[in-house]
């Protein structure tokens, strides 16, 4: 269940309440279908990679839907997962649907009650981010690995912009906008030039920093998922 969890808390993570007014909402607007972006965190040595996409779209009760994905490698091989939401940013109680893959494993859909609880789960990510990875809050402490991106409303109202500035990581040199959150001892790097927008986070032991993005995600989960958490 440990993991199951960390894993649908990766996308929840994502979640923040979109009227939330902050530093950070410029950077946090709605990629186009397809766009993605991966990371590399650092934290003691220990090393994490993970993506976040947005892979697809469809209609859900008359009303636009988007899948965001989110994948993490894991000692237990690649952990995927997928929500169905109205819109991004995107709050917890929003979630429509949510698929978990893990390694060679059977595609899991959440049933209502792990549903429930991830809802319960991303609701208290307001204030501090799932577990998975063991980085801190995010945009927060930690950035985009496991923990990463989290909580954009909630701790980008204690951000300040320090300036402009050139940044250099392995996914390239980026024009950037340098935040700095003095409550938690983070420093982000931010831009619209890349999707979902954060370039590089640093702070209390932890490096994350770009490696890659692009405009051609396709959903990782291709097979019809069977019902039920998987517990």
């Amino acid at each position: 269940m440990r993991h199951l969890l960390g894993a649908a808390g990766l996308l929840l993570a994502v979640a923040v309440p979109a009227a939330a007014q902050d530093v950070c909402s410029q950077y946090r607007t709605t990629p186009a279908v397809g766009s993605w972006a991966e990371y590399r965190s650092d934290r003691g040595g220990q090393e994490l990679t993970s993506r976040v996409a947005l892979v697809g779209q469809e209609k859900r009760d008359g009303k636009d839907a988007l899948w965001l994905e989110t994948s993490t490698a894991t000692p237990r091989g690649r952990m995927i997962s997928e929500v169905l939401v109205p819109g991004f940013p995107y709050e917890p109680g929003s979630v429509m649907e949510m698929v978990v893959k893990r390694g060679d494993q059977p595609a899991r859909k959440m049933s209502p009650e792990m549903m429930a609880m991830m809802r319960g789960g991303g609701q208290g990510a307001q204030a501090s981010a799932p577990p998975a990875g063991g980085q801190g809050r995010a945009m927060g402490r930690g950035g985009m690995g496991g923990r990463g991106m989290s909580n954009w409303a909630q701790q980008c109202q204690d951000f300040t912009v320090v300036g402009k500035e050139s940044v250099k990581v392995p996914a390239g040199t980026f024009d950037a906008t340098h935040l700095r959150n003095s409550v938690d001892s983070m420093d982000v790097w931010v831009s619209h030039d890349v999707p979902f927008g954060l370039i590089k986070s640093q702070g209390r032991g932890t490096t994350t920093e770009l490696t890659g993005h692009g405009r051609d995600a396709k959903k990782s989960i291709t097979e019809t998922p069977q019902e039920g958490s998987g517990m």
